[in-house]
């Protein structure tokens, strides 16, 4: 099964596909529960079209989405007899206070806080959504004292952490914009050049100083090929996502209907 799924994705999403057949093979032969750590949008599509492939009819997936809306995501792979226990998604739910008079934090400081104080792995790290006055970040259950007790200071700042409850967090929404534009070709620099009207040789600066990821996936090769669905992230600039591909222009361009995400 695992060389016919590996056609499907990069080379570079094999490790993933690995340990997700070795969570279903230990659910279907153990009868046991496998929580996840938090998995962004690709991975979780990965997670999916595997247990499709392996037709494991008898195991179900649950999402943390049903505590709370959020891109990383944790799930539970199941027998189909469990019944489900919200706290078998071990989530918990962080709020950052800090003197908004003073300071404004950013996603990155808070991030770059959290794993260098703590060493702990990104994966036990949800989503953070920072707010005027305050921030909140989830968290893997089993990490909520250690970053209580390391965290007192971000970016210089004094911050404050606290438990709350996963329900009272406040979504930041995305702004969504649509457009469609004509590309030589799908290499990420060009596509980079093209979107934000930026020269190839200033998008090739973005890729080569670590700054854009692809399908969360930091890349620093500028011909690397890009496809449909594909999410670009650029750091400090937004997130693009190529919706479909509309065929070739009478001058042979390849026309690409895109998302433009950014965040209020």
């Amino acid at each position: 099964m695992a060389n016919d799924i590996y056609q499907h994705f990069r080379p570079s999403e094999r490790l993933f596909i690995d340990k997700v057949t070795d969570w279903i093979d230990k659910v279907s032969a153990t009868y046991s529960i496998v929580t996840t750590d938090f998995l962004n949008p690709r991975e979780c599509y990965i997670l999916q079209t595997v247990l499709n492939q392996a037709k494991q009819q008898d195991i179900h997936l649950y999402s943390s989405t049903m505590i709370a809306e959020t891109e990383y995501v944790k799930l539970i792979i199941a027998p189909d007899y469990y019944q489900l226990s919200l706290s078998d998604f071990e989530l918990s739910c962080l709020q950052i206070g800090f003197a908004s008079k003073f300071v404004t934090l950013k996603h990155s400081q808070i991030l770059g806080t959290l794993l260098g104080e703590t060493g702990v792995d990104r994966a036990k790290i949800g989503d953070i959504t920072v707010h005027p006055s305050f921030a909140q970040v989830f968290v893997d259950q089993k990490m909520v004292s250690v970053f209580i007790e390391k965290i007192q200071k971000i970016a210089r700042s004094g911050v404050k952490i606290s438990e709350i409850k996963p329900e009272q967090y406040v979504k930041v929404p995305d702004q969504l914009d649509y457009k469609t534009v004509s590309l030589s070709s799908l290499r990420l620099d060009k596509v980079i050049a093209s979107i934000f009207n930026y020269s190839r040789s200033q998008a090739q600066k973005l890729i080569q100083s670590n700054k854009v990821k692809v399908n969360y996936a930091e890349v620093l090769r500028n011909d690397f090929e890009l496809f449909e669905t594909d999410l670009i992230s650029i750091r400090g600039f937004g997130r693009v996502k190529l919706l479909h591909n509309l065929g070739l222009t009478k001058k042979n361009k390849i026309r690409v209907e895109v998302q433009i995400i950014s965040s209020k």
